[in-house]
Formats: structure tokens, C-alpha cells, sequence
């Protein structure tokens, strides 16, 4: 069942990318009349028509009241331009369809459902994306650019390595990553299986427990859990305390080592490996003085500080307002790397990654499924915090192509606006497809 308030949650979230009209097939789904006008009828709503209540059933129009309708409808035109024509209806049958609405600056795909019984109002209606026409890597790489504060970007053909970048933009600058630091994490425990040291089923304690991002700081204190469990716990909902378990199970010597096997150009700015709590606890006012001796020790000396620290780098010493309202101290602690680190992490994955591992990155795709379903192989690893966002991927197009994504946004004076670098994101995710 397609719920009524779906559009209203669609709008919310969705993205732009890159599309061209197919010609129409040679022979076509009938499109029933009642589709034909409920299809005509959105594209009125689009334009500012006030019909709410002739064409939306009654279910819909409890969930999205006609004035939160235009409200969201408004900011569609805001972002899109005014809405042009129906450029295609494709049926699911006599009551349902996918519509592609051309507007001025993009194309919307959008799904409608009707009711069986005349009049066949729309009971359903989810915009699942928008996708600009026209446009091009360097036009993406300008609005990124654009964005107040530090922006990188990288792109590179994984399977050429002659082959020059597809997209650039200070691609050499230290950025912070934030959650990107666990696809090193990754990388370790597949090299390890792979070699037989482990085994993707040896069973380990949970713990130390961090904050979220995550569902298991909330499950037992030392609960048995398999290195096959955490890691994906790790990369698909980014779960902190899997994280930091991990980090205990490895040891700072063989993450080390990854690092500098991955080609990070200062491998020293991840020893030690911090932990999510460790970073997070450094932060708070109560630390300061722990802080700054952590700060101006040398890389050497920072292992044994954070092992005399950790004991009072604790959760409750936590305090989340300091953690989600503004940037902090994003410059001096946090997981730093260039976009060319990142993108030769990702190629070290594509080179040695087993299927395991690969299966583990492909569960959260990071950006919206109509997307990701263009790409043979979608991996994906993001980072956030405020102040922080990084979105990388490891793509495999339908011809073959191997590709690594690697896009940087950093600001030390105010949180970002994810919403916005997901969607241009998006666009160069699917012009790359296009290649």
C-alpha cells in the first residue's frame, strides 16, 4: 500500500540528478482515461491550482492538509522552477502510474495511485527525486564550490590508473572526515579474514559502549557479538559502540599499519586511532585540560596521553548540546585525510576487498535508491558531524567502469546543510553513471 502522506515525506528528503528522456517504445502499457486526467490534474496542482479537494481522497487530505500541500509544493517551484508539462506517463496498471513532470530547471519523477471506484482520486502521490538535464561534472563541481567554507571533491576511474581525474577540487586538502575513518576499520578486518587470522564469525564482547549514531550502546554491556555483526552495524547505521569495539579488537598497531598501506599521505594523523567517545569526550569543557595536553604532544606521545586519559573520557561526562549545536573543534579532533587518501582507501578496497566486504558497503547506498539502482555496484561509507559531511563511494557502472567518489565539506564556523551537498552529490553520482 503507497501511503498518503508519502509526498509529504518525499519532499522533504529527495534529490536531483542527472536524466534524458528515453523515446517512447514502440508499443506502450494503454494508459487508462482516468490516469491520463489524474496526470493533467497534478501537473495543475504543480502550477498553483487550488484543487486539493476535488482530486486527493479523503485519506490523503487528513494527512496532507491542502494548505501543507501547496506549502511543499511551493518549495518545489522554489527549487525547480515553475513546473512545464507531463512529460511521460508510464502505467502499473489502470490505477497507478509514474509520471515524469518536466519543470524548468530538472525533471521529477513521481508515482500516483488512485482509488478503484470512480472518481479515481489520487490516494497516493510520492516524488521520489528530481533530475537536471543538461548538466555537467564542472557545472556540479561550481555549486559545490559554492557552499560557504571548505569544499573537495575526487573522482577517478579505479581501473585506469594513467588515466587523469574525471573531477577535481582541492583534491590535497586536509579535511575532516567524520565517519569515513570506519571504512579503514573496514579494510583491516577483511585483510585479516583474508588472511586467515580472522574469521568474519569469531564472536567478541561488545564494548566500550560509545554514544550514538547506532542502536547497540543500548543493547547488554558485553554482549557476544560477531566481527561479521559489528562491521556492519559499523557501515550501514554507522553504530559508534561497534565501532570502538572494533577498535579495541584490532589494536592501534594493525590500524596503523592499513592506514599506511592505503597510501594516506600523514598516516601519523591517525595514530592513535581514536575512538568515537575519545573524540567526543576530548571536546567537553570539563576535558580542556587533557585536551590541550593531547593537542600539543607530539604524534609518539599522543598513544600513551589518550591511554592515561581514556578512564575519564567517559559518557556521562558527555553533553549532547556541545555535541549537535555547532562545529567543535573539528580542525584539531576529529579523523583528517585528503579526498586522494580517500579515493586511494577506495581503491584499495576495489583491488583486495573480498565479496563479504563488498556486500557490507552496498547495504546503505547514501543516496536515494532510483540512484543507486543506475550502478551494477554501489559501495558507500559517509561522514557527519556539525561542521563536517564526507560522501564516498565505490561504483561499478553497467559497462564495467570502476569509479571511487570522494566529496569534502568542512566548516568551522556553522553546521552544514546536508541536504543540499546530497543532492549535487547526487547529480555527479549519475552523470558519472552516464559515462
Amino acid at each position: 500500500m503507497r501511503f498518503p502522506f508519502a509526498f509529504a515525506l518525499s519532499l522533504l528528503s529527495c534529490s536531483i540528478a542527472f536524466v534524458t528522456i528515453p523515446a517512447q517504445a514502440q508499443t506502450r502499457p494503454v494508459i487508462s482515461e482516468q490516469l491520463s486526467r489524474r496526470a493533467d490534474d497534478v501537473l495543475r496542482l504543480l502550477q498553483g491550482e487550488p484543487i486539493e479537494a476535488e482530486i486527493f481522497d479523503e485519506n490523503f487530505l487528513n494527512a496532507v492538509p491542502p494548505e501543507q500541500f501547496r506549502t511543499l509544493a511551493r518549495q518545489i517551484v522554489t527549487q525547480q522552477g515553475q513546473a512545464l508539462e507531463i512529460a511521460s506517463i508510464e502505467p502499473r496498471g489502470a490505477n497507478s502510474a509514474t509520471l515524469k513532470a518536466r519543470f524548468e530547471r530538472s525533471i521529477g519523477t513521481i508515482h500516483i495511485d488512485l482509488e478503484r471506484q470512480p472518481e479515481h482520486r489520487i490516494s497516493g502521490l510520492l516524488i521520489t527525486g528530481f533530475e537536471a538535464a543538461g548538466d555537467t561534472l564542472d557545472d556540479v563541481l561550481t555549486a559545490i564550490d559554492a557552499l560557504p567554507g571548505r569544499q573537495a571533491v575526487l573522482v577517478r576511474r579505479l581501473d585506469d590508473d594513467d588515466q587523469p581525474p574525471l573531477a577535481a577540487l582541492d583534491p590535497d586538502g586536509r579535511y575532516a572526515i567524520g565517519s569515513t575513518f570506519k571504512l579503514y576499520i573496514l579494510a583491516e578486518l577483511d585483510r585479516a579474514v583474508q588472511a586467515g587470522e580472522r574469521r568474519w564469525s569469531d564472536v567478541v564482547q561488545l564494548g566500550p559502549k560509545s554514544h550514538p549514531s547506532g542502536i547497540s550502546q543500548n543493547w547488554p554491556d558485553n554482549a557476544p557479538m560477531t566481527l561479521h555483526t559489528l562491521a556492519t552495524l559499523m557501515i550501514s547505521i554507522s553504530d559508534n559502540s561497534a565501532t570502538d569495539t572494533l577498535i579495541r579488537v584490532i589494536g592501534q598497531d594493525r590500524l596503523a599499519k592499513i592506514v599506511h598501506a592505503t597510501g594516506h599521505r600523514k598516516p601519523e594523523e591517525l595514530r592513535p586511532f581514536l575512538m568515537t567517545r575519545q573524540v567526543s569526550a576530548l571536546k567537553m569543557p570539563v576535558h580542556a585540560a587533557r585536551r590541550n595536553a593531547f593537542l600539543g604532544a607530539q604524534p609518539a606521545e599522543r598513544e600513551n596521553l589518550l591511554g592515561k586519559f581514556d578512564p575519564a573520557l567517559t559518557l556521562t561526562s558527555l553533553d549532547p548540546r556541545i555535541l549537535t549545536n555547532r562545529p567543535n573543534f573539528i580542525d584539531q579532533l576529529e579523523w583528517f585525510a585528503t579526498p586522494r587518501d580517500i579515493i586511494g582507501l577506495l581503491t584499495y578496497l576495489y583491488r583486495n576487498a573480498g565479496e563479504d566486504t563488498r556486500a557490507l558497503m552496498a547495504i546503505n547506498p547514501g543516496i536515494g535508491q532510483e540512484a543507486a539502482r543506475k550502478w551494477a555496484y554501489l559501495g558507500y561509507k559517509g561522514g557527519s558531524e556539525p561542521g563536517v559531511l564526507s560522501y564516498n563511494f565505490l561504483l561499478q557502472s553497467r559497462t564495467g567502469k570502476n569509479y571511487g567518489i570522494s566529496v569534502n565539506w568542512n566548516n568551522e564556523e556553522q553546521a552544514l546543510q546536508e541536504g543540499k551537498l546530497l543532492a549535487l552529490t547526487t547529480r555527479l553520482v549519475n552523470l558519472l553513471a552516464k559515462q
